[in-house]
């Protein structure tokens, strides 16, 4: 049987998609699983142990682009089973006017009634469960899902680590002032969505104080986008008249998320909230503290990152009554991720870097 999966979102919901084709492989040890992806996502899945082959929409384009796209994949493919998680619902429109036999995922919004015949009704956003644990839900009407269905999974790629990356990494640090050989602590201040970010101060003063707890050992790299750059020019200009020459801004877009994960496997500890990076740093096996915020649908219940190493995360010790949103200065615990001390974070750092 031929599988298709969609997910055209972002990476961290890509990277935790992954286990849906591992659970198949296992309900059907003859598939063969194609997944639709995003153009940021694609390099995840090469050489991916359980997909087959990945073709590439764009959600950004026009409508009709994405209706000629999603015809390519279909006709090249051929599925005989198609499951949406995520992203653009062309695909779906596609699949229905392929007539694939069965039209399963997650019935997001009202045009997935009309263009999936085995979608699975999931309100995410009461956050029963982990977001893996929402996917391999969309299984439940294949043969054999009662093989896996209280099976815990933990998303993998084969990633390769190419050192000339490394290495160049470690040449272009040197030439700032840095001693390439010290271990790295990445620290991720960015967030994407809604999601709440640990703030400016709260970042500095951790990495002021883990210095002191442990001198000379750490290179600190400030890892970020573009986008990102409201986030790290205030930890920038918290850090503007620090002494130690340690600290390292690395824009991770500059030359390709290849080169970002060539780098980011060699750390020791990475810091951030839920995003991309985070995930990717987990399914890495890089040992991490992911910063959450309370609010409902961003908790770390539903986005824990996964992977094989030491994971914890921390959330503001408050009672948070929103949802989706943050209600900004009319809640009563407002700038809530300030109340996520560096004493916390530090007790759970030493915890981890003393091993």
């Amino acid at each position: 049987m031929k599988y298709l999966i969609s997910r055209t979102d972002a990476i961290g919901q890509n990277i935790l998609t992954m286990p849906m084709a591992q659970a198949i492989k296992e309900m059907d040890p003859n598939a063969t699983v194609a997944m639709i992806t995003s153009p940021t996502s694609v390099i995840l899945y090469k050489n991916h142990p359980y997909i087959d082959k990945v073709y590439v929409l764009d959600k950004k384009k026009s409508y009709p682009f994405k209706v000629k796209r999603a015809l390519e994949v279909f006709n090249d493919f051929k599925p005989d089973i198609y499951l949406y998680a995520g992203g653009s619902q062309t695909p779906n429109f596609v699949a229905w006017l392929k007539k694939v036999p069965f039209r399963g995922g997650h019935l997001a919004k009202w045009q997935a009634n009309f263009t999936l015949n085995r979608g699975v009704r999931q309100i995410r956003s009461e956050v029963e469960g982990h977001e893996t644990f929402y996917n391999i839900e969309l299984l439940r009407d294949l043969d054999n899902f009662i093989t896996i269905e209280d099976k815990e999974y933990i998303p993998e790629f084969n990633f390769n680590v190419n050192e000339n990356d490394f290495n160049s990494f470690k040449e272009l640090i040197k030439g700032e002032g840095l001693d390439p050989e010290k271990e790295m602590v990445f620290v991720h201040p960015g967030v994407s969505n809604n999601n709440l970010p640990w703030p400016a101060k709260n970042i500095a003063t951790f990495i002021k104080r883990i210095n002191g707890i442990y001198p000379n050992r750490f290179n600190f790299i400030i890892s970020h986008i573009p986008s990102d750059l409201r986030y790290v020019n205030p930890v920038r200009d918290e850090l503007r008249d620090y002494s130690d020459q340690n600290i390292y801004y690395f824009n991770g877009k500059k030359r390709g998320i290849v080169n970002f994960l060539n780098i980011l496997k060699h750390a020791t500890l990475f810091i951030g909230p839920n995003s991309g990076a985070t995930h990717m740093a987990a399914a890495l096996g890089v040992s991490l503290i992911g910063i959450y915020s309370p609010i409902k649908s961003h908790s770390s219940l539903r986005w824990k990152p996964k992977g094989e190493t030491e994971i914890k995360t921390v959330t503001p010790n408050v009672v948070c009554g929103e949802s989706d949103k943050c209600a900004g200065i009319d809640c009563p615990y407002y700038d809530c991720m300030a109340k996520i001390e560096e004493d916390r974070v530090i007790e759970i750092a030493k915890s981890i870097l003393n091993i």
